[in-house]
């Protein structure tokens, strides 16, 4: 079973329970370097069982996503697994 969040979908306005699809450090690569230096900031995306979209939470930088360490996942490690 999955990790699941209450949200409220951008797309559809649906409010339920949202699975976890992972997690992505957007300053891993120092993308976001010249903006908040060398800290980590973590996006997590969110499934909407409505409509399928997908939804976006951004932990306060520096710190993890609030995700149960057995549940936690890494994404874009590997440019493939982000489509480019």
């Amino acid at each position: 079973m999955g990790f699941k969040k209450l949200m409220k979908c951008s797309t559809c306005g649906n409010v339920g329970e949202f699975e976890y699809i992972g997690s992505r450090d957007v300053n891993r690569k120092g993308e976001v370097s010249d903006i908040i230096g060398s800290a980590s900031m973590w996006i997590s995306y969110y499934r909407c069982p409505n409509c399928g979209a997908v939804d976006v939470e951004f932990s306060p930088i520096g710190e993890k996503p609030d995700v149960p360490p057995e549940v936690f996942r890494e994404i874009g490690k590997r440019e493939e697994e982000l489509g480019k």
